[in-house]
């Protein structure tokens, strides 16, 4: 399609090539709200027919779809053609308390979207698009819930909002994507640069582009760009309207949506349509900034599938002589440092974030390198938990000429957890505190604390060929036993469980306060007689937040073992803060588990966890044992 036709796709040509964007009308400073639907209305009558609006354009959450309202009171009173008008709106971030949070979540943006219908009056919007991609909902599910809502007839158009060409290619997996809004300005060409607006183009959607004047913060800055101040100056406006006048002489698909709280603002953003844009003006702006994408960049605009000519890749095969690039996935602690070795042990180079610093999308340039300097073989074990962090890894690959293979190693989040303690028990001999792993951090990155493990879960999407992986192989976790490990274990919670207090507390703060609960000697006497040793296993979060000291939780621990009267081999317990859980320590966490099992020579399918909680029971699961839940266990037996 031809860069000179009218490209604005479901908006059809219009009159006017400016929308107006509703962000500044609805957050925070906005007008009173007659002040702003007469901005609106006032610019409808100039023209403008493309609204930009957002369900959470509001000052908080309690003011959600303030914006959308306005679009329905304004055109409700309006004499104006509003069958003309088209209304953009977006879900995907919240606000609580004033912020801007992303929630991708599946039930959200269905509650949005809802709220958006009846904000905006309609049975059906016109044009939704995902504000954010949120990094604790795997962009897959915001999609999908997206389409559901779209089958379902809620929803006519969708798009995304702040976005990259990885997102918009991974939409098309679930829908028709029909219009892309990034910020892009003479400030802020990231877009053009890119290749999102090339994106945008050979879609044949609209490139929404807001902030076409950097931001309200930003919009000072003008005054002394040099890019803009000659094109102000010979055709007498102000730098502002140069500045929307030169985004507006790029042509389809890019609509700039400025912003407005006044009519004289409106009035401002509409005189940069009558600016004679000529060859001196894009002269002088190409002399200083350029939109243009790179070369790379607009390489990346092609559909993800792989090229034709390229090697064919054997799925199961080791490593070869044949040139491959190598994704080697799976979670922290998965294990991928084990399987690169037999890679780089046959001479593929191997790129890893922590070896090397940097970020993930510093490492692309670093593969293209080593691809063009002859080095054709190459495994890279990050943890490419998204399509998106993938895209750019195969891009790169396929223009070198190389086939991209993908190792999934699937191991289990609370596996993967139980690696990274047999870690920290090597290489430090005891479990480590969330300040002890924050101080390790830098010198030693294998070592992640559990929220990372936990994000990456939550964010996690699985590979595929559609990708462009020339061959996607999942790896199944095996975890090696030692067959040593024979010994047998009840690992006992104490509060709760085994105890309560006499004066009433949720946990003893004085020994004399701890009282044996029923049958607990009697019960855990049968099992010491059948050769089973006796562990304690505590979170003590009263520790950290100071309400009970070290010494009188361990006082405590003395006293229930002698009111017992029988050995305990051992007891462990977690001081650290109740949340965020910074530590492996915790339960549900296994930390306390995997260390008791290694000291003391567990077998797995002998050890037993007794407790009364939820946080018992998943801290079982984690560690791969059997729970019994304390008032079952401690019953008449």
């Amino acid at each position: 399609m031809s860069t000179t036709t009218p490209l604005h796709g479901v908006l059809g040509t219009l009159e006017v090539p400016l929308g107006l964007g509703l962000l500044r009308l609805s957050t925070e400073g906005r007008p009173a709200e007659a002040e702003a639907i007469e901005v609106i209305r006032f610019a409808l009558d100039q023209g403008i027919r493309l609204l930009d609006t957002a369900d959470s354009y509001a000052l908080a959450d309690k003011d959600l779809h303030y914006g959308e309202e306005l679009v329905r009171k304004a055109l409700s009173g309006w004499s104006g053609p509003r069958e003309q008008v088209r209304v953009v709106t977006k879900a995907g971030l919240a606000r609580p308390k004033g912020k801007w949070v992303p929630n991708g979540r599946r039930e959200h943006l269905r509650k949005m979207v809802e709220g958006s219908l009846k904000a905006l009056g309609v049975e059906r919007i016109f044009m939704l698009l995902l504000h954010a991609n949120d990094p604790k909902t795997p962009l897959e599910e915001s999609l999908a819930a997206l389409a559901e809502l779209q089958k379902e007839g809620k929803i006519e158009h969708l798009g995304l909002s702040n976005t990259s060409i990885a997102e918009v290619r991974q939409a098309e997996r679930h829908f028709k994507v029909q219009a892309i809004q990034n910020e892009l300005s003479v400030m802020d060409r990231n877009s053009g640069v890119d290749g999102l607006v090339a994106l945008a183009r050979q879609l044949g959607v609209p490139f929404l582009a807001h902030r076409p004047l950097g931001g309200h913060a930003k919009t000072a800055n003008l005054l002394k760009n040099r890019a803009v101040k000659p094109i102000a100056a010979r055709h007498g406006v102000t730098p502002h309207e140069a500045a929307l006048a030169a985004l507006v002489a790029l042509g389809p698909p890019v609509v700039p949506l400025f912003g407005a709280t006044k009519r004289a603002s409106v009035e401002s953003s509409l005189r940069a349509l009558k600016v004679p844009f000529g060859d001196r003006d894009r002269v002088d702006l190409e002399s200083k900034i350029s939109f243009a994408p790179t070369p790379e960049a607009l390489a990346a605009t092609a559909p993800p599938t792989v090229p034709a000519g390229l090697r064919a890749l054997v799925t199961g095969e080791g490593p070869g002589d044949e040139p491959e690039v190598v994704i080697m996935m799976g979670v922290q602690g998965a294990g991928k440092s084990s399987e690169v070795a037999r890679y780089v042990d046959r001479g593929y180079a191997r790129l890893n974030r922590d070896l090397i610093g940097g970020s993930l999308e510093e490492l692309v340039p670093k593969l293209g390198a080593l691809l063009a300097a002859g080095q054709r073989r190459v495994v890279l074990d990050n943890t490419y938990s998204t399509r998106a962090s993938r895209f750019a890894v195969i891009r790169t690959a396929h223009a070198h000429g190389v086939p991209v293979r993908c190792r999934y190693l699937a191991t289990p989040i609370d596996e993967a957890y139980a690696n990274v303690v047999l870690r920290i028990l090597e290489r430090y001999g005891k479990l480590l505190g969330p300040e002890e792993l924050k101080d390790l951090a830098k010198d030693d990155p294998n070592l992640p604390p559990p929220a990372a493990m936990a994000k990456w879960a939550a964010s996690f999407e699985a590979p595929h060929v559609d990708e462009g992986f020339g061959a996607v192989e999942e790896v199944p976790f095996v975890r090696r036993v030692d067959p040593q490990f024979t010994g047998k274990g009840l690992l006992l919670d104490v509060d709760g469980t085994l105890r309560k207090t006499r004066s009433g507390e949720i946990y003893p703060r004085d020994p004399e306060d701890v009282e044996l609960l029923p049958n607990r000697r009697e019960v855990l006497q049968r099992f010491v007689d059948e050769g089973y040793k006796l562990f304690f296993v505590s979170n003590q979060s009263g520790v950290a937040s100071g309400t009970v000291s070290k010494e009188a939780v361990e006082a405590a621990f003395a006293r229930t073992m002698a009111l017992l009267d029988l050995p305990v081999a051992e007891v462990m317990y977690c001081p650290h803060p109740a949340f965020p859980a910074g530590c492996f320590c915790r339960k549900p966490l296994p930390g306390l588990g995997v260390s008791l099992i290694q000291r003391h020579g567990l077998a797995r399918e002998g050890v037993v966890m007794v407790g009364d909680m939820d946080s018992d029971r998943d801290f079982a699961r984690s560690l791969g044992v059997k729970y019994v839940d304390a008032h079952e266990f401690f019953a008449d037996r």
